[in-house]
């Protein structure tokens, strides 16, 4: 709570968002509509990320990618280059069969706590210095060219939550700008309600993780709804947010529905493969290169 006041009392502005989001959530999202199509989208498309940040993810990735290629998704992976080492034999299986990888940065940024039994969070960029946070970007995006023998295009912050004042995202698209990158995916849904699901304003195209419909400027997340204890929610919660998410967007009848989950929390989960289901009835399924294709040339 003390966070969400400190963060309310320092930015007036998602103070204002976050009301609106309780009394006008209609509103919000008829606003949400109206940027999607100022930004070139004609139709509603839907993109499903992974992002691989343990271990435990390089076993169970590819039970979880064969099963969205039957679906219909065109999954992407974001996997730090330590892992992306670790597991290239397996990174390298998905690239073949279709998978889009983005650079996720170079250092592991969590560690599993051997006395709690469970994973704990790590090398969080707002505690660095810029200069550690830029050599970790590029370290990620050399990583990628070595193992995978890919030119990354994308971007996705390790813990983005905790980076989304403006002065560090307009710092992260300098250094994607270096890189030649055409997309970050690195900020939190309260920046799709205020530019859009997709724009420029820090320097390259940027395109928000999409929120909840109960919540908008809330994540939907794996780890709350399938991983953690004591947040009082359920996998059974998450179906119920995706069928209510994919009932919101069938009405807007434009947008994106940009989601991601850790393989690890999800891959026994009937409740994420029927999420997934509801989404792909209503949205048109991409990876990033397609949907910047798509809306660059429908505009």
């Amino acid at each position: 709570m003390w966070v969400k006041v400190k963060k309310a009392l320092a930015d007036p502005v998602w103070l204002a968002y976050r009301l609106r989001a309780r009394l006008d959530p209609g509103g919000l999202w008829r606003r949400y509509a109206s940027l999607a199509g100022k930004a070139g989208l004609k139709r509603l498309y839907f993109i499903l990320s992974l992002d691989c940040d343990t271990v435990d993810d390089i076993a169970v990735v590819s039970e979880v990618h064969a099963r969205l290629l039957d679906l219909g998704v065109k999954p992407v992976y974001a996997v730090p280059g330590e892992l992306l080492r670790k597991g290239e034999k397996v990174y390298r299986g998905l690239m073949e069969s279709g998978g889009e990888f983005i650079n996720h940065g170079y250092t592991e940024h969590m560690y599993f706590d051997a006395r709690r039994g469970a994973y704990e969070s790590c090398f969080f960029y707002d505690r660095l210095p810029r200069e550690r946070v830029r050599q970790d970007i590029l370290a990620g995006d050399a990583c990628l060219r070595e193992v995978l023998g890919i030119i990354p295009q994308g971007f996705r912050a390790p813990h983005f939550g905790t980076f989304q004042k403006r002065e560090q995202l307009r710092f992260l698209h300098g250094v994607l700008k270096e890189l030649d990158y055409r997309f970050s995916t690195s900020t939190m849904p309260f920046y799709a309600f205020s530019y859009g699901p997709m724009f420029s304003r820090f320097g390259i195209p940027e395109i928000p993780v999409s929120g909840r419909d109960s919540s908008p400027l809330n994540i939907l997340d794996s780890w709350t709804f399938f991983a953690a204890s004591g947040h009082g929610f359920s996998p059974g919660d998450y179906l119920g947010e995706g069928k209510s998410v994919a009932d919101r967007y069938r009405r807007l009848d434009v947008g994106l529905l940009n989601y991601y989950v850790d393989p690890s929390h999800i891959h026994q989960q009937e409740a994420f493969y029927q999420t997934v289901d509801c989404w792909l009835r209503v949205a048109h399924p991409v990876n990033y290169r397609q949907f910047l294709k798509e809306v660059s040339s429908e505009k």
